[in-house]
C-alpha cells in the first residue's frame, strides 16, 4: 500500500506548466485552461484516495489493535488465563491480517489504476500543448509566406482538435473517477471493516473466557 499511496502522492505534483507557450496569447490561455483543469482534477483525485486509503486500510487496523491491547491488558491481571488463549489469539489476528491485507491489495491495485489513467491523461494534455508549441515555431520559422500560410493553417486546425479532444478526455477522466473511486471505498471498506468487526467480536469472546478463568481462580 505504501507503493500506491506513493503513487497517489505523484497526483499533486503540479504539471511543470511553468513557462508560457510560444503560441497566440489566446490559445495560450485555452490550453493553459485545460492543462491547469486537468492539474486540478489530478489533485483533488490524490486527495480522494489518500482519504479512503485511511478509511479503507487504517481505521480498521486501528480497531483491530484496540482490541488487541485490551485483551493483553488483561496479562499482567492474570498471566496465566491469558496465556490459555494465546492460540485463539493468534489465530483471530493472523485470520484477520491476512483478510486485511488482502481487501487492501484489491483497493491498493484498483486506486494506482485510477491514479496513472488521471496522471497519464494530464501528462498527455501537458506534451500535447508544448506540440502545439513546437507546430507553431515551425510556422514562424518559414520565410515563404505561402508555406507560413499554410503552416499556420494547419497549425490552428491541430490546436482546435487539441481542445476538442481535451476538454472530452477531461469529461471523461472527471465522469470515471466520479464513478470508479466511490465504488473502491464500497467494496474495499465493506471488506476490511468487515474483517476487523469480526476480529474484534472474537477478542471480545476471548475475553469473556479470560473472564470466566478469572473468577474461577478466586
Amino acid at each position: 500500500m505504501k507503493c500506491t499511496v506513493f503513487v497517489i502522492l505523484t497526483l499533486f505534483v503540479a504539471s511543470g506548466w511553468a513557462q508560457p507557450l510560444d503560441v497566440p496569447a489566446q490559445l495560450d490561455a485555452q490550453v493553459r485552461s485545460v492543462v491547469d483543469e486537468m492539474t486540478e482534477l489530478g489533485k483533488s483525485t490524490g486527495e480522494a484516495l489518500v482519504h479512503q486509503y485511511e478509511e479503507i486500510v487504517l481505521e480498521p487496523q486501528h480497531e483491530l489493535e484496540d482490541a488487541l491491547e485490551a485483551v493483553e491488558a488483561r496479562r499482567q491481571e492474570s498471566p496465566e488465563c491469558v496465556a490459555a488463549e494465546d492460540e485463539e489469539i493468534n489465530r483471530i489476528v493472523d485470520a484477520a491480517h491476512e483478510e486485511l491485507h488482502s481487501c487492501g491489495v484489491v483497493a491498493a491495485h484498483t486506486s494506482a489504476e485510477i491514479a496513472s489513467d488521471v496522471n497519464a491523461a494530464t501528462q498527455q494534455l501537458v506534451f500535447g500543448g508544448y506540440s502545439l508549441g513546437k507546430t507553431y515555431n515551425k510556422c514562424q520559422n518559414y520565410k515563404n509566406s505561402v508555406l507560413k500560410q499554410s503552416c499556420m493553417a494547419k497549425f490552428y486546425i491541430q490546436g482546435t482538435v487539441y481542445l476538442v479532444n481535451a476538454r472530452s478526455s477531461i469529461k471523461t477522466i472527471r465522469k470515471s473517477t466520479n464513478e470508479r473511486i466511490p465504488a473502491v471505498f464500497v467494496d474495499s471498506n465493506v471488506c476490511t471493516h468487515g474483517a476487523s468487526a469480526q476480529a474484534v467480536s472474537s477478542l471480545q469472546e476471548v475475553n469473556s473466557h479470560i473472564d470466566a478463568c478469572v473468577s474461577r481462580r478466586r
